[in-house]
């Protein structure tokens, strides 16, 4: 659980909350509630993420003769393994990727592939688009990110209703020149 509160909550009061919450598991505090959106799309939404994973992962297991039961257990325990194996370790999940990874080996053809279908560009832009969605539910600009560019404007209009729009932490300036696009710091220069 990501969680903040206002100053107003004194530092005991703070342990007492952060108790609480520690009792349904993990608890972060952030002392800026933007931190909120961005974590619904890491460890709120996460585990759908995870899901779709092993589902795909069972799946080929089962075109490869596995029985799903067989194939199901193999996937619930590589991932499990990983995880709890990353989490004792605290090492990069680069350094453990590697470590599992035999030159030219089974490993490396597979992670070949997935590099090759952009498997990481395509968990970042559903992060991205989740954060963004997140933003938009609460009313704010969801104009960041990459290939985002900030509206110059106080207000935007998304979803036929107008918003005021929030300065973004992640501004993106769009490409300048490249299909007519011309941008907003270059007009205001």
């Amino acid at each position: 659980t990501v969680w903040c509160c206002t100053e107003n909550i004194d530092a005991n009061e703070r342990k007492k909350i952060n108790t609480v919450l520690n009792s349904f598991g993990k608890t972060v505090f952030v002392d800026d509630e933007s931190f909120i959106d961005m974590s619904t799309s890491i460890s709120g939404s996460g585990p759908a993420y995870i899901f779709l994973l092993m589902e795909a992962m069972v799946d080929a297991g089962v075109h490869m003769g596995f029985s799903r039961e067989t194939a199901t257990t193999l996937v619930h325990h590589t991932l499990l393994g990983s995880t709890k194996f990353a989490m004792e370790t605290g090492e990069h999940p680069a350094v453990l990727r590697n470590s599992v990874t035999s030159p030219g080996g089974t490993t490396a053809s597979a992670i070949y592939e997935l590099e090759n279908g952009k498997f990481r560009t395509v968990i970042k832009d559903a992060i991205w688009a989740c954060y963004r969605r997140s933003l938009e539910m609460g009313g704010q600009c969801s104009q960041v990110g990459p290939n985002r560019a900030m509206t110059p404007m106080n207000e935007i209009s998304f979803g036929g209703d107008t918003h005021t729009s929030v300065n973004s932490h992640h501004p993106v300036q769009p490409p300048v020149g490249e299909m007519g696009v011309e941008s907003s710091f270059d007009k205001s220069r």
